[in-house]
């Protein structure tokens, strides 16, 4: 451990550590480990154990708290004690267990690292547990990517709080031979014996029958995992280069990428800048090939533009030669919506942020500087009663300078309006006949002559979201 330490420079002198403690056999040697290492060799580091109660086996968890908090107190570490209600984060996230679990710790992990001024946060997973990974990804699906399994060491926190793992050389066994020689007692969670876990199963089912095929396939699967990770390195970073001359707009939450650059990339990187975007937007889901694919599969299609729903609230929308990826955007559905045209006076169409005023003029119109998204009409050639509402199936416009009309769905394609805007457009009927589709096209209905008595003069106002999608 000392030796892997300065080698890799994981733990510095002087510094805040914050251990993740559960009270098993793992985290208990972890932390015992530090406090030898800080106590014999005198490195200074100032060490804070974090324990999550999760709210799953009520007196059992609670003696695996009383157990963390006891140990701390024996070795003088500082004990960060937590409960919280994991059944309630699934419930509010739509999360599995182990996934809430895990997204909640590292939180709290992050918390108290910012809180005591930690620059690194020390976990326990070890040689077992990169197999289980390995494994785990490659039967769940994974690329090239997958077979790295766990980093050494990640950003936390960017720029501020690293996790580190220090075990990631040391096997489970090892791990209950140090406890067993210094008199620890650890914990073991029941719920580490349930077969309804995946890598559980693949622990307690799978490993058992490959150590029969090959006592040393761990240190085989390990010796992969590090060649991986070292042909990844090169590939990652040559992705990352060509990223940046791919994306058009990346802010928090949202990322736009040319599709025409994109797909002049090899797909090889193609597939590892997918994953890039998809890691920058939601960090705490392991994407898997399946995602990559579908991705992949939705930029490469023929239609003009298409969606896609990913875990976490990430969506994934190509209209036509660029390709947004979102998260924490609100799902999108259709909401029908039809109001009467206040005559004069303003509408407020909240469903698609938008306010319409109408006023009647005289004298002569000045076309060139009515804006795009304002129309004149003659008031008294209009077919019936004025209302703003969203397309529906079959509409149709008359157009000038044709004896027929057109469907609206082919005057928005042609007009490249994004899929997921056309249901929130509005768009101004008199009677059952559509007259404009504002910022895209007019009808020939009614239109202003030198016979015009009364001209009506339409303006819409929108909101700031549509100024890319209407320009």
């Amino acid at each position: 451990m000392r030796n892997n330490i300065e080698r890799s420079r994981l733990l510095e002198p002087g510094e805040t550590v914050v251990v993740g403690i559960s009270g098993g056999n793992d985290s208990t040697a972890l932390l015992h480990i530090l406090w030898a290492l800080n106590s014999h060799y005198q490195y200074g580091w100032k060490l804070h154990a974090v324990h999550l109660n999760h709210g799953f086996r009520g007196e059992e968890a609670g003696r695996d708290a009383d157990y963390a908090g006891e140990l701390c107190q024996s070795l003088g570490v500082s004990f960060h004690l937590f409960e919280r209600s994991i059944p309630d984060v699934m419930k509010e996230t739509g999360m599995g267990a182990q996934e809430a679990s895990r997204a909640v710790r590292y939180d709290l992990y992050k918390q108290v690292a910012l809180r005591t001024g930690a620059a690194k946060v020390a976990v326990a997973h070890h040689a077992d547990d990169q197999v289980e990974t390995v494994l785990f990804r490659l039967l769940r699906g994974t690329r090239l990517s997958g077979l790295t399994g766990m980093p050494a060491r990640r950003w936390l926190v960017e720029g501020q709080v690293e996790l580190i793992r220090p075990l990631l050389h040391v096997s489970r066994a090892e791990l209950e031979r140090y406890c067993e020689e210094n008199a620890l007692f650890p914990r073991e969670d029941s719920s580490n014996r349930s077969r309804k876990y995946a890598r559980n199963l693949i622990r307690l089912e799978v490993m058992p029958l490959l150590e029969q095929v090959n006592e040393r396939y761990r240190e085989h699967i390990l010796s992969l995992s590090k060649a991986v990770q070292e042909d990844e390195a090169y590939l990652q970073k040559q992705s990352r280069d060509q990223l940046k001359a791919v994306v058009i707009k990346q802010k928090k939450g949202d990322v736009t990428i040319d599709a025409d650059k994109f797909q002049s990339c090899d797909v090889a990187l193609q597939r590892r800048m997918i994953t890039l975007i998809l890691s920058y937007l939601s960090s705490q889901i392991e994407w898997s090939s399946q995602h990559v694919e579908a991705v992949l599969r939705m930029i490469e299609g023929n239609r003009p533009s298409a969606e896609l729903d990913l875990p976490g609230a990430v969506t994934v929308a190509r209209a036509y030669r660029q390709v947004r990826f979102q998260t924490n955007g609100q799902k999108l559905y259709r909401q029908i919506f039809c109001y009467q045209l206040a005559v004069p006076g303003t509408t407020l169409i909240t469903e698609s942020g938008a306010a319409v005023h109408t006023f009647y003029r005289d004298g002569p119109i000045d076309w060139a500087r009515i804006p795009d998204h304002a129309a004149a009409f003659d008031a008294d050639r209009l077919p019936g009663p004025l209302c703003v509402r969203n397309r529906k199936q079959g509409d149709r416009m008359p157009l000038w300078g044709t004896a027929g009309s057109k469907k609206l769905k082919e005057l928005l394609i042609d007009a490249k309006v994004p899929q997921k805007w056309r249901d929130r457009l509005p768009i101004l009927t008199a009677g059952d006949q559509v007259i404009w589709v504002p910022g895209i096209r007019r009808s020939a209905i009614a239109p202003v002559s030198e016979r015009t008595k009364r001209v009506l003069y339409v303006e819409v106002e929108f909101g700031e979201e549509w100024r890319e999608v209407l320009t």
